[in-house]
């Protein structure tokens, strides 16, 4: 009887471990969402209670800029930006760089990840990895921009300081996955022109970027390449 007891009491201190990490790993994400949750709705008394905390937070990111508010309420994730533009790219005639703050073994299995579902003929042979801090990834010549793109949302959704980076005689942009939708990434162009690509859109015959100057972009951390940087951004 004693073991189990034992046993229980084991399994009981690991939950709690496991649940202290959680909201250590995750408290930024947690304070968010019951702020969101706080939201006034016509239709739920009960928010017209908790929204002063809702206006506390509203009211943080009017005052200061921060990034407090979810701007999709329950969507799906799905919103696909609206634009003035379209920028074309001569994708096929620019270099193109995976810069992550991970390992090379890290780096090594999210692309080995990446190519089980891939469109294009490509190995893992044909990535250049750069041994840095951060990690640079030169991409093969032959990368699609639909294969570029999804690549770049691959690194960014699982390591979170990750870009794509793509530089050209004509153009030079960096891009990251839109944490706010599903299928989006957003970035700027090296003369500050914000856009955003859609990866739901066919990238095989629309190979441009949708500018829109009201996007929330943040800016590229150029420290992320201080070992000679590829990009130089304002």
């Amino acid at each position: 009887m004693e073991i189990v007891i034992y046993l229980f009491v084991a399994v009981f201190i690991l939950l709690l471990i496991g649940l202290a990490y959680i909201l250590v790993k995750d408290f930024k994400e947690i304070v968010l969402g019951l702020v969101n949750m706080c939201k006034p709705d016509l239709f739920h008394p009960i928010s017209w209670f908790l929204s002063p905390i809702w206006l506390i937070g509203y009211a943080l990111e009017k005052g200061f800029g921060w990034d407090i508010i979810d701007k999709y309420g329950n969507s799906d994730g799905l919103e696909k930006y609206s634009f003035t533009e379209k920028l074309q790219l001569d994708f096929s005639m620019g270099e193109k760089y995976i810069v992550s703050k991970t390992s090379n073994k890290k780096a090594k299995f999210m692309i080995e990840d990446f190519l089980g579902f891939c469109d294009g003929k490509l190995r893992l042979e044909n990535f250049q990895i750069k041994n840095t801090e951060p990690i640079i990834i030169q991409c093969p010549h032959q990368i699609t921009f639909y294969d570029f793109s999804i690549l770049t949302q691959h690194f960014c959704n699982d390591i979170k300081d990750s870009w794509g980076v793509f530089k050209s005689g004509r153009m030079n942009y960096y891009s990251y996955s839109d944490k706010n939708t599903g299928h989006n990434i957003i970035g700027r162009t090296g003369n500050g022109q914000k856009f955003s690509i859609y990866t739901l859109d066919d990238l095989y015959q629309d190979q441009t970027l949708k500018l829109n100057a009201e996007l929330k972009v943040k800016n590229f951390d150029r420290d992320l390449v201080n070992n000679g940087p590829i990009l130089k951004f304002k």
